[in-house]
């Protein structure tokens, strides 16, 4: 080895070792880096230690400030280079957190990954719906805005206040301070200092109905009762009120999960897989920095299910973590039975976890089969489906569906009632894709991955067109798909794309396409219903002539337009009888 060890530093901070190629073998922490490298080069019997040393050709050092820097330094770099010798959270980018900017007016957003500059991070988690439902619940408690709103001048408040999950700072009608203090409470919430967030939310409570501002003590009179119900629902598992995480990581290093305890209750159990080749420390050391690296919360204790770690290595350890917690951390085997029931507890959600990821291993591969079909420009993970329905030229509609990691992700549907006057199915399509994309882009909302048009040549470029007037500079693949012989076209490609019917990414866009045709069917199937039922409570008109009506018309409001005479020329209807259905639609229809 070309570097001598004693010209290493004998202080805090990281060092890498690199083969004579260049690679990256290993990247490890250190309060004193001269003294740990000098441990990897003894002979201790060790059989990793002795291929390390034997394939490593250099040795470099980054010194930190801090412990704390360190270990987040050390996470940076095994995310970057992906060490032979390391442990490492799998996909750790793609970790969903809650995010409260830093802002005048903050807002709260579900993210993924950690985007410095931003505001605050807590997390991470494991389950991104978990995070969004969260996030649904805490704003009905703390109504802090989650949209993307330009606040420099005051608008109208949208449907968000009016659920009151939203203080509408927009309107410019909140006061900072009013604001501010539902951003701490979240805060604090998040922090999992729920007992300090109800104490502080109780004297304001009072100070506001002394005050006599009873409306005000009212809204957070509701905010701890919600509060205290949440608190009733988590089981009490130990019964010292501690703060704690009991962890458990298998036996082949391949996956962990973590349970959170914080006043003697479970408020959420997270579960990873992890991914490494020959991890020199083992796998629970890397996971633990790992992991602490980038979490908002660490306890003044961690249970580990087992104590492989030599008693300096622990050491060091609980050193760093002190680091990041500002307050001591002690790393402790389970004792007694309530400890040993959370390490059946991590042990069965990581269990879980690993079916799971099993399942979303097998739609992966079918998204990289896809991708390398298509040549997409990247996985396509969130796939929306775009489909035009019309009876007859009639009662056009479109529908929008999503399909997330090859699931159909039902709530984040759309459906549009078609305004263009042409029965033009190209028009139509334009007009449903222009829609659709003009929100996210005012919302700043997420964007898909792959959006696929139902239809041929025609539909996808009226898509691309609608894509153009929004400005959009393609942020995602587009394609389209012909039914007849299930061709996909693409573009900037004048031929078609055909991929075998027992193609696997095939049929995921096969059932994409055809629930999006499901989908507009039975919006329009509803939309018609509607009017026949409308329509048959005119005197005279039964469901056979209300279906005559509307086999004539788009709309009721086009029925309104055309007139009694209209009406009797298109229908061949008694004239008398057409008058009362305008008379009718006159008084019903809104104006």
């Amino acid at each position: 080895m070309r570097t001598d060890p004693a010209s290493l530093p004998d202080r805090c901070g990281v060092y890498l070792f690199r083969s004579g190629e260049g690679n990256v073998l290993y990247v490890g922490k250190a309060i004193n880096i001269r003294a740990r490298v000098r441990s990897h080069l003894q002979d201790t019997g060790n059989e990793k230690e002795v291929r390390l040393r034997r394939e490593a050709d250099t040795i470099e050092w980054i010194a930190t400030a801090t412990e704390l820097e360190a270990l987040v330094l050390e996470d940076t770099l095994i995310k970057r280079y992906r060490p032979r010798y390391n442990v490492r959270l799998k996909d750790d980018k793609s970790y969903p957190y809650i995010l409260i900017t830093s802002e005048e007016f903050p807002a709260v957003l579900h993210i993924r990954g950690i985007q410095r500059g931003r505001g605050e991070h807590f997390g991470p988690h494991s389950d991104p719906r978990a995070v969004r439902r969260s996030i649904r619940w805490l704003r009905k408690i703390f109504p802090i805005r989650s949209c993307r709103r330009e606040l420099s001048r005051p608008s109208r408040p949208c449907l968000e206040h009016h659920l009151g999950r939203c203080l509408a700072p927009c309107t410019g009608t909140v006061s900072k301070d009013e604001y501010s203090q539902a951003v701490e409470g979240l805060r604090l919430f998040l922090s999992e200092r729920t007992e300090e967030v109800l104490s502080r939310l109780e004297r304001d409570m009072w100070k506001a109905s002394s005050n006599e501002e009873y409306e005000r003590a009212a809204r957070i009179r509701d905010i701890v009762e919600g509060l205290r119900r949440s608190r009733q629902s988590q089981k009490v598992v130990l019964k010292g009120n501690e703060d704690l995480d009991v962890v458990h990581i298998n036996g082949e290093g391949t996956a962990a999960a973590v349970v959170k305890v914080r006043d003697g209750r479970v408020i959420d159990v997270v579960s990873f897989t992890l991914e490494g080749g020959e991890p020199l420390r083992g796998p629970t050391e890397d996971f633990l920095s790992s992991f602490y690296a980038i979490s908002g919360s660490i306890p003044p204790t961690i249970v580990l299910d087992r104590m492989d770690l030599s008693p300096q290595r622990k050491e060091e350890l609980q050193r760093f973590l002190h680091d990041k917690r500002r307050g001591s951390v002690k790393i402790v085997r389970p004792r007694g039975d309530e400890r040993r029931s959370l390490i059946d507890m991590a042990r069965t959600n990581m269990e879980l976890h690993m079916t799971q990821m099993q399942r979303s291993q097998r739609t992966e591969d079918v998204l990289s089969i896809l991708r390398s079909g298509l040549g997409l420009s990247r996985l396509p993970v969130i796939i929306e489906g775009f489909d035009v329905s019309h009876l007859g030229g009639t009662g056009t509609v479109a529908s929008m569906v999503q399909f997330r990691e090859g699931r159909p992700n039902k709530s984040a549907y759309r459906r549009f009632k078609v305004r263009t006057d042409r029965n033009d199915d190209y028009l139509s399509m334009k007009e449903a894709v222009f829609r659709r994309y003009r929100r996210i882009v005012d919302h700043d909302g997420e964007m898909p991955d792959l959006v696929l048009i139902d239809g041929g040549k025609g539909q996808l470029k009226a898509a691309l067109d609608a894509i153009r007037e929004l400005g959009i500079e393609r942020p995602f693949d587009i394609a389209s798909l012909a039914k007849k012989e299930e061709e996909l076209f693409l573009p900037g490609s004048s031929s078609s794309v055909h991929l075998k019917r027992s193609d696997p990414s095939l049929m995921l866009l096969q059932r994409v396409r055809d629930e999006a045709h499901r989908f507009a069917v039975s919006y329009q199937r509803t939309l018609r219903e509607s009017d026949i039922s409308i329509l048959t409570r005119v005197d005279g008109v039964g469901k056979a002539r209300a279906l005559k009506l509307m086999n004539c018309f788009d709309s009721l409001g086009s029925m309104l337009e055309a007139g009694p005479r209209g009406i009797s020329e298109r229908c061949s209807l008694n004239i008398r009888l057409c008058e009362r259905v305008i008379e009718f639609l006159r008084d019903e229809l809104p104006r």
